[in-house]
């Protein structure tokens, strides 16, 4: 008999399942589908400098500089569409289907975390009606792919419960195709070991945890340096002399003489920078932070703007209720959420912020995460209310 019970349950869970899966799906057809009937397949604006790259890769085997290595995850997608006379509509296909994959694990994942179908599907509807996020799916540039990939590699270091071999692996090999994605994947690196230091490696001994710390440290700085050196548009003083708030639009009329190391985009110029012009520093940095958390744009119409402030401004403040949960329940999910979020501040402090808020919609799953258990709260209080 309670064998009886427990496979009569598991089928409505797995009943559950699928009716939530079929809602997301609906919804995920609705929300894409509106975007690509209303821009189809976006190949100007930024989209236009990686296919430029994708013929020149083809022509010569190389990119047009070495920056662009950072970004050949979707060089190579377009030089494949090309090569292979797909169409740049195949490649919004890749681009839909990882960003589906993403959005069903988020939810599995969710569900797992909560034990709760119905508000692992709430969080789920969250990121699909996440419009500005959603909205890169059809855009022939590194947003959609990047964001989608950092969400996978999220959500599975979240499931295993033990890191075998074969994990690690996977988890190396997605940290590799996430820094070819876009630079700032970089940030996932310390993120990740963070979290598995403190879980899958806690058990090693001194001596391998004395040799394993510093050399992480070392490689990522040392990747981190390399991809700051790498030229290209990636000139890190540059915001500094012409005092970017946005990245590409200056606020100075000529740019300003600044104490700099000249070694180039390293980090020790960076840091030289930072100590001999702290004033300055500090400066732009809180101006940069409240573009990022403002997420508004003069640019933007009113309604973009209104829709901007209640949607992500109601997640922060949600978010904010959710941190007693996650420190009480999964610490060190909490963790690695919190280092996302404050690395990707920290590289907006470094550089600069973006047109289109591109750096604060990666982070906004992680968000709606940490949101999460105050959605649940709500939701079991209306159900308790509605039995009684």
């Amino acid at each position: 008999m309670p064998l009886f019970s427990k496979s009569l349950s598991s089928a409505a869970a797995d009943q559950k399942t699928w009716r939530a899966e079929c809602i997301i799906l609906a919804v995920w057809v609705i929300t894409n589908g509106m975007f690509l009937w209303e821009r189809g397949v976006l190949t100007n604006g930024e989209a236009d400098k990686y296919i430029s790259q994708a013929h020149l890769f083809l022509q010569e085997n190389h990119p047009g500089s070495a920056n662009f290595w950072l970004y050949f995850l979707q060089i190579a997608l377009l030089s494949f569409c090309l090569k292979m006379h797909l169409g740049f509509g195949f490649a919004v296909l890749i681009q839909l289907l990882v960003n589906l994959a993403a959005t069903l694990y988020f939810f599995k994942t969710l569900s797992q975390l909560f034990d709760s179908h119905r508000v692992a599907l709430i969080s789920t509807l969250l990121l699909l009606l996440n419009f500005p996020y959603q909205e890169f799916n059809v855009f022939l540039q590194t947003e959609s792919l990047f964001q989608s990939l950092t969400l996978l590699l999220t959500c599975y270091l979240f499931r295993i419960e033990k890191v075998s071999a074969a994990a690690l692996s996977i988890i190396i090999l997605s940290l590799f195709v996430i820094f070819i994605t876009r630079p700032n994947g970089l940030l996932y690196l310390p993120a990740t070991f963070v979290f598995l230091f403190l879980t899958a490696f806690k058990k090693l001994g001194l001596t391998a945890k004395t040799i394993l710390l510093p050399g992480v440290s070392f490689c990522f700085l040392y990747l981190l340096n390399k991809a700051m050196g790498s030229g290209g548009e990636l000139d890190f003083m540059l915001p500094f002399r012409e005092e970017h708030v946005i990245c590409g639009a200056p606020t100075l009329l000529s740019p300003k003489e600044i104490e700099s190391a000249g070694n180039g985009n390293s980090l020790y110029d960076l840091l030289f920078y930072i100590i001999h012009n702290f004033r300055q520093f500090i400066r732009l940095a809180v101006l940069k932070s409240l573009a990022f958390w403002g997420m508004r744009r003069p640019y933007f119409s009113f309604f973009h703007n209104l829709f901007l402030s209640v949607f992500f401004y109601s997640i922060c403040v949600l978010a904010l209720g959710g941190i007693t949960w996650w420190r009480r329940n999964f610490p060190l999910k909490l963790v690695y959420l919190c280092a996302l979020i404050l690395l990707t501040w920290l590289t907006v402090i470094l550089t600069c912020d973006d047109w289109h808020n591109r750096f604060f919609l990666s982070i906004s799953p992680y968000l709606i995460m940490v949101a999460t258990p105050v959605l649940k709260k709500w939701t079991v209080s209306k159900n308790t209310r509605a039995i009684s």
